[in-house]
């Protein structure tokens, strides 16, 4: 595996109609942490986003049990994807089984915010990351 794709965040899981997906993923963007001001998206923590039948079923990864904003975030989640589809039966899960690290937010993230550790896979371990404008970090 190459460095690029050691550090790339997991995937997202999308399903369902293309038109119904970007009008929902628009209004996930709008949705921030307050901790840190990032799109829900940008940080990884949408798991999954499946639309079919008139539902639409959203799983999300809690950044750990002890985070205060995992249900406010939660709540902001539903109301976007509500507005973004109005018709529709939301079911909102949050899997706990997913443990969120820093390597599932964006790699652009990463580099934005600076402090978050770029995440090697065959070692698990936060290795600091570099800003661009201080290669002696």
């Amino acid at each position: 595996m190459n460095p690029s794709q050691a550090s790339a965040p997991p995937e997202l899981l999308l399903a369902g109609p293309a038109d119904a997906l970007l009008r929902s993923l628009d209004a996930l963007r709008g949705v921030r942490d307050p901790g840190v001001g990032a799109s829900i998206l940008e940080l990884g923590l949408v798991e999954s986003l499946r639309l079919r039948d008139g539902e639409a079923e959203l799983c999300l990864v809690t950044p750990g049990a002890s985070c205060p904003c995992s249900d406010l975030t939660a709540d902001a989640a539903f109301r976007a994807i509500q507005q973004a589809l109005p018709d529709t039966d939301i079911y909102l899960t949050q899997d706990h089984a997913v443990e969120w690290s820093p390597r599932r937010a964006s790699t652009a993230l990463r580099h934005r915010l600076g402090g978050l550790p770029d995440f090697h896979p065959e070692t698990e371990r936060g290795l600091p990351l570099r800003r661009p404008d201080n290669p002696e970090d």
